[in-house]
């Protein structure tokens, strides 16, 4: 990226310097830089997601040989949670990383950006917080007592 040079407005459309906002406002050519990034990208962000997946799938078949609906349900609800963090960050990971610059949009980007810079960190506690039954007990003593409040007015 050091050696691009710029013709453009040099504010970035973005609310941190990705490669995207960057590579379109620089004036060379920058198909090697894509290459270079869906080369890297293939490596570094599909390799791992790839095996996450396979390792869902030898979960999948494992649970699926549980004797009991509910050792199933219970398997599944401990997964599925995590599986969608997983899916929500490599997804949005995905679709910024692996776009072509000439289709790429400002403000998807950005929006795709905060989903696995802000978001995805952040829903993990709150997911596995939300599984202690220290935490739910207090969640429903909470919501028992506005509930009861409610009622009183």
């Amino acid at each position: 990226m050091v050696r691009l040079s710029f013709c453009a407005s040099h504010q970035v459309p973005h609310f941190f310097c990705d490669h995207q906002p960057l590579l379109r406002l620089s004036c060379s050519d920058t198909r090697h830089i894509q290459l270079l990034i869906f080369t890297e990208g293939a490596a570094v962000v599909v390799t791992p997601f790839l095996l996450i997946l396979a390792s869902y799938g030898a979960m999948a078949a494992a649970v699926l040989q549980l004797p009991s609906a509910a050792g199933r349900l219970r398997a599944v609800s401990t997964c599925g949670s995590h599986l969608a963090v997983v899916g929500l960050f490599y997804g949005t990971v995905i679709a910024v990383y692996f776009q072509p610059t000439s289709r790429y949009e400002a403000e998807r980007g950005r929006v795709a950006t905060v989903m696995y810079t802000v978001v995805t960190p952040m829903l993990n506690p709150v997911i596995y917080s939300l599984r202690n039954r220290d935490v739910q007990g207090a969640l429903r003593a909470l919501f028992t007592r506005q509930r009861i409040s409610a009622g009183d007015s």
